[in-house]
């Protein structure tokens, strides 16, 4: 009998894990392929790897233009494939050792919940049942599919980490984070590419028309066309091209590439229920839970992915660490005011809080700042002060409510961001806390700054 077993093995699952075995909780994990999931092996690091190296063959073209480099410079894509899978290995290999090191019990098969205390896992020898107090399912997300005439001969996310070994033209579905994050990878390896997006703007969540709009207008400044509003009808292989049917407000169009990547988003991983449980109640986002990560029946809990979006690694771990707290006995409330979205990408996006428009139809009032990289000094010593960063502060007490960036090293200057919404921090605690010159940081002082109605160089 085990104090807690966890369906999947991915940041919400193995954050779980390695919380509840720190306070001696006898612990199973059941993955059926290889813990760290979607983030580890197929996501989040490997799509890092990608930018990273796509940044670097930029930097050096940039640099042979200007004459820093003498002689030809030659693309390798295979690089990136090797590079993914020895970082990708080191770090699976660094977690299989903190999970062997915390006695967390690792079982290779599908789970499938028979009742609240018991698991059953279809391994290759066969099925085995087992018991536990506790329950949580982390089991994660998946792509999802688009259900048009054709769709099956589109590339999914997967396969497009890895990129043709030829130079082509790319069509990428979706104007979201990974599909932006692909689109502003393979532009900088001198990939002709079209990011088609439904939605009227890229990053729709954002809610931020004015930094939406003008991420676009840096997109499309690389090269990258951008067709928002149009919706994608049919798909055709013809010969050695792609044909795309689409469609906007006025007109149907054929447009032709030589891959088509679909990045339309990613569904909840629910076979963990089987047939259901009374009492968890599911929606088509996934498992609903409520603060302490409980569903509706005792002593089975969910967390990550399949709890529904939003779908971002860094909360899952809070979520799983917030399940196991609770598992435990601790009364762990998890507060999601400060969650951090980001894009990785040239340029980068980041934002926390909420936006000035939000501010506006919650009706409450406040004042903004902002600040641009070109009046930053180490953007201009980078080459990238296109971008600004925003702040929202409310005006009753002057504490900030909200922070976003557009910018290059966006998902890094987030983080005073975040840290100054979970804390409730003052416009004169920014303002009067000292940046290091010559930082990116500095922008955010200069925003605060700005709100504060004293600029030094806005």
């Amino acid at each position: 009998m085990y104090d807690l077993i966890i369906a999947g093995g991915g940041p919400a699952g193995y954050a779980a894990a390695v919380r509840t075995a720190q306070m001696g909780a006898k612990v199973l994990m059941v993955e059926k392929d290889k813990v760290g999931g979607t983030c580890l092996h197929r996501g989040c690091i490997p799509t890092k790897v990608l930018h990273e190296h796509a940044q670097t063959h930029e930097k050096s073209i940039n640099a042979f233009k200007s004459g820093f480099f003498k002689g030809d410079i030659t693309l390798d894509l295979s690089i990136i494939k090797q590079q993914q899978q020895e970082t990708v290995s080191k770090l699976y290999t660094g977690l299989q050792n903190v999970l062997k090191n915390r006695r967390v019990k690792i079982v290779k098969g599908s789970a499938v919940l028979k009742t609240p205390d018991t698991m059953v896992v279809q391994r290759d020898e066969g099925k085995e049942e087992y018991h536990a107090h506790n329950i949580l399912i982390a089991t994660g997300s998946r792509e999802a599919e688009l259900d048009i005439p054709g769709s099956k001969i589109i590339s999914c996310v997967d396969e497009s980490l890895h990129p043709p070994q030829k130079i082509c033209s790319v069509a990428i579905i979706g104007g979201g984070y990974t599909g932006l994050e692909l689109a502003s990878s393979y532009i900088s390896l001198g990939f002709e590419v079209t990011v088609i997006e439904r939605e009227k703007v890229l990053l729709s969540g954002l809610e931020d028309n004015e930094l939406s709009k003008m991420l676009a207008f840096l997109l499309r400044r690389r090269g990258i066309k951008i067709l928002t509003n149009t919706t994608l009808l049919a798909v055709e292989c013809v010969d050695d091209e792609i044909s795309l049917l689409t469609q906007t407000s006025s007109r149907e169009q054929v447009l032709k590439f030589h891959k088509v990547i679909s990045a339309v988003g990613r569904r909840p991983n629910m076979e963990v229920l089987g047939s259901g449980i009374k009492g968890i109640e599911i929606t088509s986002q996934g498992i609903t839970v409520n603060q302490r990560q409980e569903t509706g029946v005792s002593h089975v809990y969910a967390a990550g992915d399949v709890t529904g979006p939003p779908l971002l690694a860094h909360l899952s771990y809070f979520e799983g660490i917030a399940a196991a707290e609770n598992i435990m006995g601790l009364d762990k409330v998890l507060d999601k005011k400060a969650v951090p979205f980001f894009l990785a990408a040239q340029p980068g996006m980041a934002w926390v809080g909420i936006t000035e428009k939000q501010a506006k139809d919650l009706e409450i009032p406040c004042k903004m700042g902002r600040f641009s990289f070109n009046g930053n000094g180490r953007a201009v010593v980078k080459g990238h002060s296109q971008g600004l960063v925003k702040i929202v502060i409310r005006e009753s007490d002057e504490v900030v409510l909200g922070m976003q960036v557009l910018g290059n090293d966006a998902e890094d200057l987030i983080i005073e961001g975040v840290l100054a919404v979970q804390n409730a921090l003052t416009l004169k605690q920014m303002v009067e806390t000292i940046h290091p010159h010559p930082t990116l940081g500095e922008a955010v002082w200069e925003a605060s700054l700005s709100a504060w109605g004293k600029p030094l160089h806005g």
